[in-house]
């Protein structure tokens, strides 16, 4: 019963009617099951500026065809211009690469807004990663006040054989005294201007790092974790700018979901290389597969993007806590859970109250239309309203997020939505739809301008039977707001 619960979640959250209509800022483009290119509303346009195998360039003049799976994109202004600027973009890669360096990576370059149109100016250049041992599956990250790059290592082996085996990585020798293997899993520094790493920041614990915001005090910093379980992390510098000393700690929902607290987890050397079980351990809360976080004022929103099915046995004989939303609707037998849909979370910073925002599920109104998996999330803010623009990553259909026939094609689609914050209690009516994707791929990396005017936004492993440019990663720009 608790599965059809989960199951129907979003179809009864629609009849709800006592709340304000979401403003509309675009006409919403509609569900196209057949789509080989990017659709967006009438009145936009889309440049591509950056596609796998673009010639790059290293810091020791090597030119080299770009890596793939481009993921978060960075604006970095220049002279606080919004249409002046670098991008940084994250590869999410486990490759071996002689010429850029094995696993993930990163690109740079600057780009200009002119007569109405984006233009890269000068070189790509390839981020030079060999200072920390490469790296491995950048996925998200964040600008820090300094103008430095916190980027994600969401995935990392589990031995010195499983580099070579399962990724083709050849060079397994230690770094720095350790095992190779252990050099993955970390948030790393980095310098964009330079295109070089800083450092691995080792005291913000080893996992699956998803995504990373810094706030504007300049000392603290969110992450979420892309596991099973995810532990929401917080991280407290002693000194303004200097991610690389000070305190990390869990988050722990009260048992009414009403407040929190945060709790210090140990900083020495084996709990941090271990810090989810280590957390999991001091009773804190424990999510499915959380994605990316994002601060609107006073609030962080985190994209939550379930699984099918997920045992937490261990971790509650362990001491781990379910989120109390995920006891209420995901829960089926024992300690199994069911979600196949995902969610966006709230948590209050002035309170610690964690609460569910929106959750997936399919659309009252249309059956066509399944809000599945949100992953890749930003905000703007136009009109003086706030929005979240949050991407989807259905994983080949896996939450049932499109037709039978599309299905049954083995074909994944993705969507972009727009959802207005000044509605209380949102409901699957109040996305409006603003892309859909190339076959295959998934909506990432979004970053706006400081304007609002312009939206990136990675392309990331479409299908390579699409025509070009979408048969492979890109970023592209998007105007016309």
């Amino acid at each position: 019963m608790k599965n059809l619960f989960c199951l129907s979640l979003g179809l009864a959250l629609a009849s709800c009617n006592t709340r304000p209509t979401s403003s509309t800022l675009f006409k919403p483009v509609a569900i196209n099951y057949n789509n080989r290119t990017v659709l967006i509303p009438d009145g936009f346009k889309y440049k591509v500026l950056f596609s796998e195998g673009d010639t790059v360039v290293t810091n020791s003049g090597i030119h080299a065809p770009a890596k793939g799976s481009h993921d978060m994109v960075i604006y970095i202004p220049i002279d606080s211009s919004s249409e002046h600027g670098y991008l940084y973009v994250n590869h999410e890669e486990h490759k071996p690469n002689a010429l850029l360096g094995d696993g993930g990576g990163g690109t740079v370059f600057e780009v200009k807004r002119e007569q109405n149109e984006w233009k890269v100016i000068g070189d790509f250049h390839s981020v030079d990663f060999s200072k920390v041992g490469q790296t491995f599956r950048n996925c998200g990250g964040t600008l820090t006040p300094n103008g430095t790059i916190l980027t994600t290592e969401e995935e990392f082996p589990l031995s010195n054989t499983e580099i070579n085996s399962n990724f083709g990585i050849t060079d397994t020798s230690d770094f720095e005294g350790e095992k190779k293997f252990l050099n993955y899993g970390w948030m790393i520094e980095v310098d964009p201007i330079k295109h070089q790493v800083i450092r691995k920041m080792k005291n913000l614990g080893r996992y699956r790092h998803e995504d990373a915001q810094c706030m504007p005090d300049g000392k603290t910093l969110y992450m979420t974790a892309d596991n099973k379980p995810a532990i929401i992390f917080k991280f407290v510098a002693k000194e303004k700018g200097n991610y690389n000393d000070g305190q990390l700690y869990a988050y722990q929902q009260t048992d009414d979901a009403q407040s929190g607290s945060w709790i210090e987890l140990a900083m020495q050397k084996d709990s941090l290389l271990n810090i989810i079980d280590v957390a999991v351990r001091k009773k804190a809360s424990m999510f499915i597969s959380n994605e990316w976080i994002e601060a609107v004022d006073d609030k962080l929103y985190i994209t939550e993007s379930g699984t099918n099915e997920f045992d937490f046995n261990n971790e509650i004989a362990m001491g781990g806590k379910p989120a109390k939303h995920l006891n209420e609707l995901c829960r089926t037998t024992g300690n199994n859970y069911r979600d196949p849909f995902g969610r966006i979370l709230e948590l209050d910073l002035k309170t610690n109250k964690l609460r569910v925002l929106l959750n997936g599920g399919v659309s009252k109104k249309d059956s066509m239309f399944c809000f599945s998996s949100p992953d890749a999330m930003t905000s703007v803010t136009m009109g003086g309203k706030h929005y979240l623009v949050i991407s989807e990553d259905t994983h080949g259909n896996k939450n049932g997020s499109a037709s039978a026939a599309v299905v049954a094609r083995n074909e994944t689609y993705n969507e972009v939505f727009f959802l207005d914050l000044s509605i209380q209690n949102p409901t699957l009516e109040d996305l409006q739809r603003f892309m859909m994707a190339p076959e295959g791929c998934e909506t990432t990396g979004n970053m706006f301008t400081p304007d609002g005017k312009t939206y990136f936004v990675s392309i990331q492993h479409p299908s390579a039977t699409n025509p070009a440019p979408f048969n492979k990663s890109s970023v592209i720009a998007i105007t016309g707001f």
